[in-house]
């Protein structure tokens, strides 16, 4: 019975600390080979066209793509097989787009 009450508290902490961690997301897209895609959020299609291109033109292996908003604006995260020119170019493609904009995108269907 003891156990049960940590167990209890630990399955009700875990969704709420997830859910602060991505309070301040915007999108999170996924990179594998020539493969890119949405994992969560939303994002205007010109964008991910954008973004696209960027990670098509050298190869990366596997990768992630996380934006933020911090400090009232758009910051990228990278992680994985992603260049640091690609990095860069994907810093600047993000920052010409403002934080309502991306906000204001449609929600995008499941398996689009």
């Amino acid at each position: 019975m003891s156990l049960l009450i940590p167990v209890a508290l630990l399955a009700l902490v875990v969704p709420l600390v997830v859910a602060l961690l991505r309070a301040n997301e915007l999108f999170c897209v996924r990179v594998e080979g020539r493969n890119v895609r949405l994992l969560r959020g939303r994002m205007p299609q010109r964008l991910l066209d954008d973004m696209t291109d960027i990670l098509r033109a050298a190869p990366v292996g596997r990768g992630a793509i996380r934006v933020v908003v911090e400090d009232r604006q758009a910051r990228v995260h990278v992680e994985g097989d992603i260049s640091p020119e690609q990095a860069q170019q994907l810093r600047n493609t993000v920052s010409l787009w403002p934080v309502p904009k991306i906000r204001a995108a449609p929600k995008r269907r499941v398996g689009t």
